[in-house]
């Protein structure tokens, strides 16, 4: 079910907006994917360096 818009250019901007979400989508899941292996990649140095103790 699409939203009711008015003009062309309320549905330009509609689409607009709908495309960039998806970008944003991508990007978070794209940061969250790099964020996790940073961490993980910390805890097992971390586990590393106490095993070595």
């Amino acid at each position: 079910m699409e939203p009711k818009v008015g003009n062309k250019t309320e549905v330009k901007e509609l689409k607009a907006t709908q495309k960039a979400e998806k970008t944003l989508k991508g990007t978070f899941l794209s940061v969250l994917f790099v964020g996790g292996f940073i961490v993980l990649s910390w805890v097992g140095i971390y586990v590393l360096f106490l095993s070595r103790l």
